[in-house]
């Protein structure tokens, strides 16, 4: 019986461990800043979705910087494709905003 709560035990430290471990990973994927390449001209959005209207533009070819995870959104059709993933997108200065995830290439 000793033997079976101390190896309960065990596996509930090493869950726990591997429960944060995970947790940290994702949390530092989402603060990673990776290079995205836009694909076409196109409007850069105040939230993932339509709604909050645009803020700027990307110009096909340029390379910007980027949240390296996606964000959930609203449904949109563009660049060949539909999506409700997004992508943030720095697309001037400090300003940043959201452009489907269809209408980006990742360079790194």
């Amino acid at each position: 019986m000793k033997r079976l709560m101390t190896a309960a035990a065990a596996l509930a430290a090493a869950a726990a461990f591997t429960a944060g471990f995970a947790t940290s990973a994702n949390a530092s994927e989402a603060d990673a800043v990776c290079q995205a390449v836009a694909d076409e001209n196109r409007a850069v959005w105040a939230e993932p979705g339509t709604a909050g209207g645009t803020v700027g533009a990307v110009t096909a070819g340029s390379t910007y910087d980027a949240d390296c995870a996606l964000v959930p959104g609203a449904s949109y059709t563009a660049c060949g494709g539909t999506t409700d993933q997004w992508a943030r997108v720095n697309y001037a200065g400090d300003d940043w905003g959201y452009l489907p995830s269809t209408c980006v290439t990742w360079a790194s």
